[in-house]
C-alpha cells in the first residue's frame, strides 16, 4: 500500500530518489489505502482497502466512482456497471423492458406499474395484453363450479297382475228378463215397474216366477232384476325391475398455484 501527493520538491539526490520511488509505488498500487489520498486528482485511481473497492476520481475531482468490487479470499471481482457500450451502442438500449425478481428497480431502470396482478404468456407473434380476470381471482384456494348433467329418456315396460272384480267393484246395474212364452218386447220403458208373482202354471215350484207389468197383471211380459254392484274403485299391481346408475359431480377444486412476484422495469 502506498500513497503520494505526486509533488517532488527540489531536494538532494538521496531524498529525491526516495521521494520519486514512493510516487512510483503509489502509482503501481493504485494509491491503495484504508482512507482516500490526502491529495487527489481528476481520474486518479484509489483502491479502498477497507471495502476492497477500486475507485476512480471523477472529472470534477469532487467524488469517487466505484469501478469494481474485489473478493480477495476467492480472487475474483465484479464490475459496478451503469451501462455497457459496444461500438457506441448500449448493450441494453434505453426503453428496454425487463423482468426483475425484486421490489425496486435496479440502478439505471425505472419500475413500471401499468400491469399488476397478471400472469405472463409466451407468444410467437405480436406481444399484447388481454384478459379480464386477475391472477389471484383466477388462481385461488376455493373455486366452485355449478351446472347440470345431460338428460336421458327411460322406458319402463311391464304387465299388470290379474284381478277379479268383486260385486262391490262392478257398476250398479239391472238385468231385464222375459218369460218363456213371449218374446222380449222391442221397446220397454226404462221406468216400467214390475210385480213378481209365484208361477201358478206349474214349473219348478216356488223357484219359478212370472213377472207381470204393474198396469197389466194378467199378461206376463218381462221384468228386470234388482240393482246390484257398488261401482267401487280397484287397483292393479305392477312390478318394474330397473338397473341402477350413478352420476358423480365435483363442485370445488384448489387452484392456489405457487407463484413468484416479478416487476417490469424499463431501461432509462
Amino acid at each position: 500500500m502506498a500513497q503520494h501527493d505526486y509533488v517532488i520538491a527540489n531536494q538532494p539526490f538521496p531524498s529525491y530518489r526516495n521521494d520519486h520511488n514512493n510516487s512510483l509505488s503509489a502509482v503501481v498500487s493504485k494509491n491503495s489505502g484504508a482512507s482516500e489520498p490526502s491529495t487527489t486528482y481528476a481520474y486518479q485511481w484509489w483502491y479502498d482497502t477497507t471495502n476492497d473497492i477500486l475507485k476512480i476520481r471523477n472529472a470534477d475531482n469532487d467524488a469517487w466512482i466505484n469501478f469494481a468490487s474485489f473478493d480477495q479470499s476467492n480472487d475474483n471481482f465484479s464490475l459496478t456497471v451503469q451501462d455497457l457500450t459496444v461500438n457506441g451502442t448500449g448493450v441494453i438500449p434505453s426503453g428496454t423492458k425487463m423482468l426483475f425478481q425484486q421490489t425496486s428497480a435496479p440502478t439505471g431502470f425505472t419500475k413500471l406499474t401499468t400491469h399488476n396482478n397478471k400472469a405472463l404468456r409466451v407468444v410467437s407473434g405480436t406481444a399484447s395484453t388481454g384478459g379480464t380476470n386477475s391472477f389471484t381471482n383466477a388462481f385461488n384456494s376455493s373455486k366452485t363450479v355449478s351446472g347440470t348433467t345431460g338428460t336421458s329418456s327411460v322406458t319402463i315396460s311391464g304387465t299388470t297382475a290379474s284381478h277379479t272384480l268383486t260385486t262391490s267393484q262392478i257398476p250398479a246395474h239391472t238385468h231385464y228378463i222375459a218369460n218363456t212364452d213371449n218374446n222380449f218386447p222391442t221397446t220397454l220403458a226404462s221406468n216400467t215397474d214390475f210385480t213378481v208373482t209365484a208361477n201358478s202354471n206349474g214349473g219348478a215350484g216356488n223357484n219359478d216366477y212370472i213377472m207381470f207389468a204393474s198396469n197389466n197383471n194378467t199378461t206376463n211380459l218381462a221384468g228386470k232384476t234388482s240393482s246390484t254392484g257398488g261401482s267401487s274403485g280397484h287397483t292393479h299391481n305392477i312390478s318394474v325391475t330397473s338397473g341402477s346408475h350413478a352420476h358423480s359431480f365435483s363442485d370445488s377444486f384448489n387452484l392456489d398455484v405457487q407463484y413468484v412476484d416479478l416487476i417490469i422495469a424499463e431501461k432509462d
